[in-house]
């Protein structure tokens, strides 16, 4: 069906039919990028390092297994289990990257786990 142009409060938005007589907004979307290089990085008591592509700069990170926290910058990274960010088990998040990006691992509580990671370009 074709979109429609709306206006409201004197700006412009673009329709589109659902095809079950409603409308919704069309609102742009960012692609996250194309999927590359796929790691499995083990959180275990110890913090890990890893340095990633340098010319990467966005990753999607999956905690399997167990809670994790993760930490990243552009050198060597160390990551805190109590203090460093936090990826519960089961949660996907999308992130964006520094210049020569490095993340380090650690699991949160008890329990080794995996962190699924995919660097996108």
């Amino acid at each position: 069906m074709a979109d429609i142009i709306k206006s409201y409060n004197d700006v412009a938005r673009r329709n589109v039919d659902m095809n079950d007589g409603t409308w919704a907004e069309r609102v742009a979307s960012e692609p996250l990028g194309i999927p590359s290089v796929a790691r499995q990085l083990a959180a275990g008591a110890s913090s890990a390092n890893t340095a990633l592509t340098t010319t990467c700069r966005r990753i999607s990170i999956f905690a399997r297994g167990a809670d994790i926290r993760y930490a990243i910058g552009s050198t060597s990274q160390t990551a805190n289990a109590s203090t460093s960010h936090f990826v519960a088990n089961g949660e996907r998040v999308d992130l964006r990257l520094p210049a020569t990006p490095n993340i380090a691992v650690i699991r949160a509580g008890g329990t080794d786990g995996t962190l699924e990671l995919t660097e996108l370009t």
